[in-house]
């Protein structure tokens, strides 16, 4: 009798799997991350993916009947493996003629503000210091090679100034080789930059008033993974979820 039963319940599952209309168990979408992200996405005490960006992705996707697994990956591989369809989605992303051709864009969810961090002890008087005047000075600044900081950045600065800009990886490896004294500057996000100050110490954390770069983030999807309808979908959950306070250009 117990047999019998499991066989109905089992094809009564099976029939409600291929009926139209019937809702799917809820389906995964894997993030690529970087475990050092504060405030946007980081790894909280348990280990568990937690921030600001991340709860807004978790809670979209949500709307949708999906959930997200947080894969941490190095910052430079995040974009070959969502290329390659590795994983679906990351954060905080900039929309380039470039990445467009493999990916999709959701709608913006906030402004970006790149900035350079130096030591005040160091440097007393760079309140208003400019990047390029501080390389031209020979110092040296770490970055994520792989990031976004603007056209003016990739094609004069990386390509006049690449022997003095080190590749870092990671927030905390970058503002640590700072707290060294190994480089003389960190370009970066700039509340990112503010707290792994604080996660540091670093007491005399100082972010320069002269703004590197400042564009609107997207969530980015890999074209292998998602559909158009898919981020149609997505974007109608983001617009709900987004404050409205929220102005981006």
């Amino acid at each position: 009798m117990i047999a019998n039963l499991f066989k109905q319940m089992l094809c009564m599952a099976l029939l409600i799997s291929v009926i139209p209309g019937v809702s799917k168990a809820t389906e995964t979408l894997y993030l690529a991350m970087s475990d050092d992200w504060m405030p946007y996405v980081y790894l909280d005490r348990s280990g568990k993916a937690t921030g600001e960006d991340y709860t807004l992705l978790e809670r979209t996707l949500a709307h949708m009947d999906y959930e997200i697994l947080a894969v941490d990956l190095p910052e430079q591989r995040m974009r070959l493996d969502i290329s390659r369809g590795h994983v679906d989605v990351t954060l905080g992303a900039v929309s380039t003629t470039e990445r467009r051709e493999q990916n999709y864009f959701s709608i913006p969810y906030r402004l970006e503000t790149i900035v350079l961090a130096y030591r005040r002890s160091a440097y007393p008087d760079w309140t208003d210091v400019e990047l390029e005047r501080v390389l031209q000075k020979g110092d040296l600044v770490a970055v994520n090679n792989s990031g976004w900081f603007g056209e003016w950045f990739r094609y004069h600065i990386q390509e006049t100034y690449p022997s003095q800009l080190v590749h870092a990886e990671g927030t905390l490896r970058r503002m640590q080789l700072l707290k060294l004294g190994r480089v003389s500057a960190v370009i970066g996000d700039i509340n990112v930059l503010k707290e792994a100050g604080q996660q540091l110490a670093i007491t005399d954390l100082e972010v320069s008033k002269a703004v590197i770069n400042q564009t609107p983030v997207h969530f980015m999807f890999s074209r292998l993974r998602v559909d158009s309808d898919f981020m149609k979908r997505f974007n109608q959950a983001l617009k709900h979820q987004l404050d409205d306070s929220v102005k981006l250009p």
